[in-house]
């Protein structure tokens, strides 16, 4: 027979008060804790068992569960992150073309069709970054092609993923390079402007509340 125990749960360094006042296993103790964030419009950062980060712990039984602490971040403050992430990674996004054309090979070497297949799982991330976004803000009343923006990347992408899978690498990296690189500058384009109104926009949230 399994052991519950009572054990504390703080968040953001508050004590909160659970339904449920003991938990059989940590992934139920997490699942409900999550359940209760997700109300609040806030994700898990970091989480510590007993005082040690969930990583390096072992503690997978609810009998020696104490003290679970939780740091989150809402979905806001992760959006304008990823915005930044997004920024700085299209700064370098290029770079492999530039690199390509100044080698002069007329077929891709293993290294390079690595970079390729790395970009593509950006640009899978970037767009899910673009859903979040239309998910959790007003971007898309505030810029009337947003979401027109969201479908155009999504062809393209899809575009180049078919020829990836067709291996028409020269219909690949064209995609890339210039399709997808003419949305990617749009974006950049526009980054501040999405940076500041996003923000604004968690600013009067945080007051609301």
């Amino acid at each position: 027979m399994k052991t519950e125990v009572m054990m504390e749960v703080y968040v953001d360094n508050v004590k909160v008060e659970m339904k449920q006042k003991s938990f059989k296993s940590l992934g139920n103790a997490i699942s409900a804790i999550n359940k209760k964030l997700m109300k609040e419009n806030k994700i898990p950062h970091e989480i510590y068992v007993n005082g040690s980060t969930l990583r390096d712990n072992s503690i997978i039984g609810g009998k020696d569960l104490k003290v679970i602490e939780i740091i989150t971040k809402t979905y806001g403050a992760m959006i304008l992150e990823s915005i930044l992430t997004a920024k700085e990674s299209i700064d370098r996004y290029f770079d492999i073309f530039d690199d390509m054309e100044e080698s002069g090979q007329e077929s891709l070497n293993d290294e390079d069709e690595i970079q390729l297949i790395e970009m593509v799982i950006f640009l899978r991330w970037f767009y899910n970054l673009l859903l979040l976004i239309k998910e959790n803000h007003i971007l898309d009343f505030i810029y009337e092609d947003f979401d027109e923006y969201i479908e155009d990347f999504q062809k393209e992408l899809e575009v180049a993923e078919r020829a990836y899978e067709a291996r028409d690498l020269i219909g690949f990296i064209d995609i890339l390079e210039f399709s997808i690189g003419d949305l990617l500058i749009e974006f950049y384009d526009n980054v501040e402007d999405y940076y500041n109104d996003i923000a604004e926009e968690e600013n009067r949230k945080r007051l609301l509340n």
